[in-house]
């Protein structure tokens, strides 16, 4: 489905009904917002992760524009950002809980400090909310993947305009999860996705460096979930330690994921997805009562 927000067609789809049958009524479930990963993915990245949760919510997939099937030829950050606001109220969604993954953990925290009264809440799933950890990061992939890893990593941190994408998919892409399996479903997974690898290219070396959204870290005042891969290598654990102690006191809640990387839902379903229901269930007693 599409839906025109003006300047920009979006693409979007939807996991699970709006409303179910209980006893002799109707409810309406709680709706997820869910922002998948990149820069130059789709929404699959995030589909094929949260299928699950489509048993207890509606889970709302769109592509960010430039991604996908979603149209626009301009975008930065705060365009995405802008974009996830618009959309929810475009679908009438009033207090939307957003769950960003990976890289739309970058969005879906850029919204929140933007727009801070737009949200019901928001989750950080396998994210370091756009720091993407630096030394960090290589010294996480060399322990997992080898000197090969090793190396790989460092050569694309010091050549941000490189073109390293086919390599890093078959060095260390693989290493995303811990749970067997993955190195064929993953790429299965990469081949059904429409990539944009110029939307990659562009935002790494144009706007990640001009903006960063730990810069508004102290206008979000929504309630957020951080969960996180123990042995996570692309998001390293430190890092998104000191993203979580810089959200606000009181209303951030941080999970610790142990034996998982950066595939949480896959490694750890047994803690990700109850982490998951338990947020949205605690939001949804808090609101007011209509």
């Amino acid at each position: 489905m599409r839906i025109s927000l003006g300047d920009v067609s979006l693409w979007f789809d939807v996991s699970g009904p709006s409303v179910i049958p209980q006893g002799d009524t109707t409810v309406e479930r709680p709706v997820l917002v869910a922002v998948h990963g990149g820069p130059g993915l789709d929404h699959m990245t995030v589909k094929s992760a949260l299928g699950p949760l489509a048993d207890d919510f509606q889970v709302l997939y769109f592509d960010l524009r430039g991604h996908g099937r979603s149209s626009a030829e301009s975008w930065n950050m705060r365009t995405w950002a802008d974009d996830l606001r618009r959309l929810c109220d475009a679908l009438g969604l009033r207090k939307p809980v957003v769950l960003g993954s990976s890289f739309g953990g970058d969005v879906a925290l850029t919204y929140a400090a933007l727009f801070p009264d737009h949200p019901g809440g928001v989750i950080l799933a396998n994210t370091t909310g756009g720091h993407w950890g630096g030394p960090r990061v290589i010294e996480a992939f060399g322990p997992l993947g080898g000197p090969e890893a090793g190396a790989l990593i460092q050569r694309i941190y010091a050549d941000a305009t490189g073109d390293y994408q086919a390599e890093f998919n078959r060095v260390c892409y693989p290493l995303y999860s811990a749970t067997p399996g993955w190195a064929d479903e993953s790429r299965q997974f990469l081949a059904r996705m429409i990539r944009n690898p110029d939307v990659a290219s562009h935002y790494n070396s144009h706007e990640a460096s001009s903006f960063d959204p730990w810069s508004l870290l102290g206008t979000v005042r929504c309630p957020i979930l951080v969960l996180a891969g123990e042995d996570d290598p692309i998001c390293p654990l430190p890092v998104v330690e000191e993203l979580a102690s810089q959200l606000p006191e009181g209303t951030t809640r941080f999970v610790r994921l142990s034996g998982a990387r950066h595939t949480i839902f896959r490694d750890r379903p047994d803690l990700a997805f109850p982490a998951v229901r338990d947020f949205v269930s605690q939001i949804r007693e808090s609101e007011p009562a209509s």
